[in-house]
């Protein structure tokens, strides 16, 4: 086994776990409840419950495929050998266009909500500064990047938790009174928006080869971080209805809701803590993706669909050239933003196809990849097999027709842009079978090196039973 290409195992359940909490809580916790409180009413916690619900299909789906396949881009790795390299390509294609467009939004979201504490700050070169900053501590290491990861999330955490507390200890339940004061309608439609709120899970599979004892800790992650998720969105939710005394939920449709309710309960310096969570929530989020994204390079480089040089790592098993030239996309991107940020529409019609491929794709675990699926610590079995991969499906696509019906110039746009990237795959890998090889043959040999690595739970068993063993002598 080349140690030159095999990612280090450094992210424990804890890390993992913060990891997933940070990249799927964004700044939009501290605005988006407010937003749809003035919308949808007092019933605003009942949408993210809706939304938690229904992002458990994918996020069983997305446990599943951390633990088959414990190898780093094991999204990409999983839709390319269970279909074809085509279909996997097509996966890295709409999840880096989903994913890309958030490195300038949370960089200059953190930018701006630093400029409470500096009004004259200027928001575009410290956004391209965190862009930089968070590239130079992946390069050192996914041990370095989870470490601030772990710090920030228990933050950001513990500032909700403070204003959720302190919300529902001064609360005024009157305001849940009527619950729907408007109907049932604007609460459904408000799902729409607490749904995206949950996405982001797969961004912490993309690691998984650099997680310890991944066929466990996938679903342990997911289940509690998803859990973690939802009682925060709720607790934000429902205090931010609650703590606005004298006053009706439709007020908190201010510019910053969270902020407003907060001076009803807190001195006016909380203003500023609640703006301090949510610079460590757009980080988290940054450096989730960031890592996410390298890794998609680094895995399509060990396709040789992207030049080998993207796969090599550092001493601290971290793919840099990527991770560089990543850095470098972003600022581009930071920089340019006012440019870019008009296609951002892309995102969600991409997010959603990327459930769509990896559920297909886990249909097919059981017949293309038998070995993996049967050595696999966490598995779908009978009824539940089929049932989370279609429940994913069949939720994204409702929302896909949505959002062409929202917005059907950029949805129309975004499928252009598929047949472009499928295009750059097929000249590709035309010029890796040239060579004597495939790109999917090459996966299976980054696979099975890489997978080597990962520690199952039988494996787990020989080793306890080899050192008493030992003892014994």
């Amino acid at each position: 086994m080349s140690t030159h290409t095999v990612p280090k195992r450094t992210m424990g359940f804890v890390t993992a776990t913060a990891m997933l909490i940070g990249t799927v809580i964004g700044a939009s916790v501290f605005i988006v409840p407010g937003a749809l409180a003035a919308s949808a009413g007092p019933a605003v916690w009942l949408t993210y419950l809706i939304g938690a619900i229904l992002i458990l299909f994918a996020a069983v789906m997305f446990a599943q495929i951390g633990s088959v396949m414990p190898v780093t881009a094991a999204n990409y790795r999983l839709t390319a050998s269970t279909v074809n390299g085509t279909w996997g390509f097509l996966y890295i294609w709409v999840f880096g266009i989903a994913n890309i467009f958030l490195v300038p939004i949370m960089a200059l979201t953190a930018a701006e909500y630093l400029g409470v504490f500096h009004p004259s700050l200027n928001s575009m070169p410290v956004a391209v500064g965190l862009v930089v900053i968070t590239g130079l501590v992946n390069i050192l290491g996914l041990r370095a990047a989870m470490s601030i990861q772990n710090i920030l999330v228990a933050v950001l955490i513990l500032i909700i938790a403070v204003f959720a507390t302190g919300g529902l200890a001064n609360a005024d339940w009157s305001h849940f009174t009527p619950m729907f004061p408007i109907g049932v309608g604007p609460v459904i439609a408000a799902a729409v928006s607490t749904y995206y709120a949950f996405a982001g899970m797969n961004v912490v599979i993309e690691l998984s080869g650099e997680m310890k004892n991944p066929g466990r800790n996938a679903i342990r992650m997911i289940m509690v971080g998803l859990v973690t998720i939802t009682v925060l969105y709720l607790g934000v939710a429902v205090a931010a209805v609650a703590a606005v005394a004298l006053v009706q939920p439709s007020e908190l449709g201010v510019e910053a809701p969270i902020v407003y309710a907060a001076s009803m309960v807190f001195p006016d310096w909380f203003g500023g803590v609640v703006a301090l969570g949510a610079v460590a929530a757009c980080w988290t989020t940054l450096n989730a993706v960031m890592a996410a994204l390298g890794r998609q390079l680094f895995g399509l480089s060990r396709s040789r669909i992207l030049p080998q040089a993207l796969s090599k790592l550092n001493k601290a098993g971290t793919p840099y050239i990527a991770m560089v030239s990543l850095t470098l996309v972003g600022i581009l991107i930071t920089i340019f933003s006012e440019d870019v940020m008009k296609f951002v529409n892309l995102s969600g019609t991409y997010l959603l196809l990327t459930s769509i491929t990896i559920a297909v794709s886990s249909l097919r675990i059981q017949k293309t990849l038998p070995e993996m699926y049967n050595r696999a610590d966490f598995k779908l079995r009978g009824f539940w097999y089929y049932f989370w991969p279609i429940g994913a499906i069949v939720t994204s696509i409702f929302f896909l027709v949505l959002a062409i019906m929202d917005d059907p110039q950029m949805s129309l746009l975004s499928f252009i842009l598929i047949p472009l990237g499928l295009g750059i795959y097929v000249w590709r890998a035309s010029i890796v079978k040239r060579t004597g090889t495939s790109v999917e043959e090459l996966l299976k040999v980054a696979i099975s090196e890489e997978g080597a690595t990962a520690e199952t739970s039988e494996d787990a068993i020989v080793k306890v039973q080899l050192k008493e063993t030992e003892f014994r002598k």
